[in-house]
């Protein structure tokens, strides 16, 4: 929806937020209304960004900070386990979702304000006083690092997606949220195994949705790749190694600006977690490939 509010129109984008549905691959972690919004955001303030450099993407960060705190602050959430109270990865939680109208009926009041507050966010840009407050550090240590490695070992990627992932630092605008380095493994995936939705039926859809939802409740993974069990792999093994999705609780942290972050990241703690990240995305690619 933000990419018809600003009429930048990029289907790669799209098909790569596929993955970010239920909180990353119906994990229930950051609501995908605020990982895919976010994305929708960067891509509007872009152009700025681009211009002011480093700084304007400390900028972009900052206002995709902003959006989440509005959607906490309005809804009193920020995970989608928060909003819906299911556990997709169960039979019965999936029955109470998708059977339970109440839940679907809030999660369409929840975008539409994200709509609104998102339409005025990208008509606002960013001022000269955003840009010339904002410190000047490296950013794009989580995601981008991530969709940078799995593009040259796999071929599979795009430069446009590199440069807005920054967002996703510090567990999206260093809001503590899901962890960048998987958001960029799905990402990555989904660039390849994703649904250009702008050019399928509406109801076209569904048969991948409930499919991918079904594959997700399957002990063993489906013969053929697709982007929901290919997502619980990236998930699983992350919470296996890290004990948990966001980043609030990988890191011990709650991360006051972008400095005290860079700081953070330059120690290398993340760097394990980003690496299994990338293996498994391109041990997916790899796999889909020779099924293509």
């Amino acid at each position: 929806m933000t990419q018809d509010l600003t009429r930048q129109v990029d289907d790669t984008l799209l098909q790569a937020a596929t993955g970010l549905e239920g909180g990353l691959a119906a994990n229930g972690s950051t609501c995908g209304v605020l990982t895919g919004g976010s994305l929708g955001l960067a891509q509007a303030l872009a152009e700025q960004v681009e211009e002011a450099g480093p700084a304007g993407e400390t900028a972009g960060l900052a206002a995709v900070g902003g959006y989440v705190r509005h959607i906490r602050k309005s809804y009193g959430f920020d995970l989608c386990r928060q909003r819906t109270g299911v556990d997709f990865y169960t039979p019965a939680g999936q029955v109470r979702y998708f059977l339970g109208p109440d839940k679907i009926a809030l999660c369409m009041n929840h975008i539409s304000g994200a709509i609104r507050y998102l339409d005025d966010a990208s008509k606002k840009g960013l001022s000269h006083d955003d840009i010339a407050k904002a410190p000047v550090v490296e950013l794009g240590l989580c995601a981008r690092k991530v969709l940078e490695a799995v593009r040259r070992r796999t071929g599979a990627g795009d430069a446009r997606l590199e440069r807005l992932s920054y967002i996703y630092d510090g567990g999206l605008g260093l809001s503590g949220g899901v962890c960048g380095a998987a958001v960029g493994a799905i990402l990555a995936i989904n660039l390849v195994l994703g649904t250009n939705l702008r050019h399928v039926a509406y109801l076209r859809t569904f048969k991948p949705f409930l499919a991918g939802h079904f594959n997700i409740l399957k002990k063993n993974s489906p013969k053929r790749v697709e982007p929901f069990s290919a997502g619980s792999i990236i998930t699983k093994a992350l919470k296996n190694q890290a004990g948990a999705l966001e980043c609030r609780a990988i890191t011990g942290k709650e991360f006051e600006g972008p400095q005290q972050f860079a700081g953070f990241m330059a120690g290398g703690p993340c760097n394990a977690h980003i690496d299994l990240c990338i293996e498994n995305a391109c041990r997916i690619l790899e796999q889909a490939k020779k099924q293509a």
